[in-house]
């Protein structure tokens, strides 16, 4: 009998032994695998594209990192985010987005108006000129011209998640094979530049 109960320890100690290693050797895959998606996202290049023949959009494959990983490589969006009164650790995406507006502005004068500038009369242009994502507005003198230009965005964000199958080819699992996130402007004038997608890995 102590012999069986020696056996069956030794079996159960084998088993733990593979489980403990099969979780570990999955972990490094993990951090292998991440490691190496990272470094292939920093070295290449945004894809941008054009939606409806006028909408700027732009594609970016996301950066998975840890919290320590952000705070330490993303130091300054980190203490931003802390002045937010947010912990990092309940971090769960950053995105951001950089873009520049250019409008060709072209307006009528309209009739010559009269302002009063240190209790002066003085005759003066307005003009105006807008559409449904900017408005711009000026008062044309003799000496200066002052004006207004107002612009309007509206930004779509959508994330695609591409799950890794079992076996490559058979059902779905958890495991993420990788993330993408596509941003579009909705504003016809504006261009995206730039993007970036942070995941934060909870571990």
């Amino acid at each position: 009998m102590k012999k069986y109960l020696i056996w069956a320890a030794i079996t159960l100690a084998v088993l733990a032994s593979f489980y403990i290693m099969g979780r570990k050797i999955e972990k490094l895959t993990n951090e292998r695998d991440r490691y190496k998606g990272n470094t292939e996202l920093l070295l290449s290049d945004i894809h941008t594209y054009i939606v409806r023949d006028s909408l700027s959009a732009a594609r970016v494959e996301s950066l998975e990192l840890t919290v320590r990983e952000f705070e330490r490589f993303r130091a300054e969006d980190a203490a931003l985010i802390r002045e937010l009164q947010n912990k990092n650790r309940d971090l769960s995406q950053v995105n951001e987005t950089q873009s520049q507006t250019i409008i060709d502005l072209m307006a009528i004068p309209k009739d010559t108006v009269v302002i009063v500038r240190d209790s002066i009369q003085v005759p003066a242009v307005a003009v105006h000129c807008g559409d449904a994502w900017y408005d711009f507005d000026g008062i044309l003198t003799a000496e200066q011209f002052t004006g207004t230009l107002v612009n309007r965005d509206s930004l779509l964000l959508a994330e695609t998640v591409k799950y890794k199958r079992f076996l490559g080819f058979l059902w779905k699992t958890r495991r993420i094979q990788d993330r993408q996130l596509d941003v579009v402007s909705r504003n016809p004038h504006t261009t995206i530049l730039n993007l970036e997608h942070i995941v934060i890995e909870k571990k």
